[in-house]
């Protein structure tokens, strides 16, 4: 379509480019962007911090994490537990102590004698009454707010499954061999590679840790090399199934690589004109 096409605004039809250019310049719609190489987590960075991780701990579903950060959170969710258990208890206590009062109260003045059981036609159903605030009977009360019995298991923040500190599990890297020595590790560009084979790592390689040395090799190696006998190459210790954890690596920024599990376009929806 020409330039006079898309810019016709005179027409009784609500064209696609008229709509593709309210939805550029407002809030019409749903839009959406891809994501690119540069936005997308590397394969070695931190799921909270999102930059290359120092001392590297991962989860038993394949989660990288600064042990740091890790640390932290799982802290900060202890101390929210302590309070909000502090809270529960207080307020059991002022429960109790409420409940007890007033039975007391009540049997002072009444005295145990004088109980009389309400008759049938005594008994009111307010429950079907609605309130009015000119009438004091019949006026809304505030109704105490209950608090829960608080949960005292901590969680993953990406999974949101519980995590112990116990099921953290030390991931080593092998360093790439550079020939500037001067440069850090994080400045290079490939920083890592595979433990067996010296395969440089990145998100276009899945890459596989190894529980009891937490050495880090590529799945191909693993299938090649690990699987048949189920025995680490560097250290000779027998491995189980569990004992192969799959890191979850960010997305290569290509329209294909769906096999990662990230989603790769972004999506902002906005208000939509309804059509009877």
């Amino acid at each position: 379509m020409t330039r006079h096409g898309k810019n016709a605004t005179a027409s009784a039809v609500y064209s696609y480019h008229e709509r593709q250019k309210d939805t550029a310049e407002g809030s019409y719609g749903t839009q959406s962007a891809h994501i690119g190489r540069d936005s997308a987590r590397n394969f070695d960075c931190c799921c909270l911090t999102l930059q290359p991780c120092k001392d590297p701990v991962t989860t038993q579903e394949g989660y990288l994490f600064e042990r740091e950060a890790i640390l932290t959170n799982l802290l900060k969710q202890k101390k929210k537990i302590a309070k909000a258990e502090k809270a529960y208890s207080k307020h059991l206590k002022e429960k109790s102590g409420k409940s007890t009062a007033g039975h007391d109260e009540f049997v002072r003045q009444q005295g145990p004698s004088s109980a009389i059981k309400p008759r049938e036609t005594d008994v009111v159903d307010k429950s079907k009454q609605l309130n009015n605030f000119w009438v004091p009977n019949l006026q809304g009360h505030a109704v105490e707010e209950s608090i829960k019995k608080p949960d005292t298991k901590t969680y993953c923040p990406i999974t949101a499954k519980q995590l112990k500190l116990k099921d953290l599990i030390s991931v080593k890297f092998t360093p790439m061999p550079q020939d500037d020595q001067g440069t850090s590790t994080i400045c290079q560009e490939v920083r890592y590679m595979c433990a067996v084979t010296h395969d440089a790592l990145s998100n276009g390689s899945t890459c596989v840790v190894l529980r009891p040395s937490g050495n880090v090799i590529t799945l191909d190696c693993y299938e090649k090399l690990v699987k048949e006998d189920m025995v680490e190459p560097l250290t000779g210790v027998k491995l189980k199934e569990k004992d192969v954890i799959i890191l979850k690596r960010g997305s290569t920024g290509y329209a294909g690589a769906k096999n990662t599990g990230e989603d790769l376009v972004a999506k902002k929806k906005g208000a939509v004109l309804m059509a009877n």
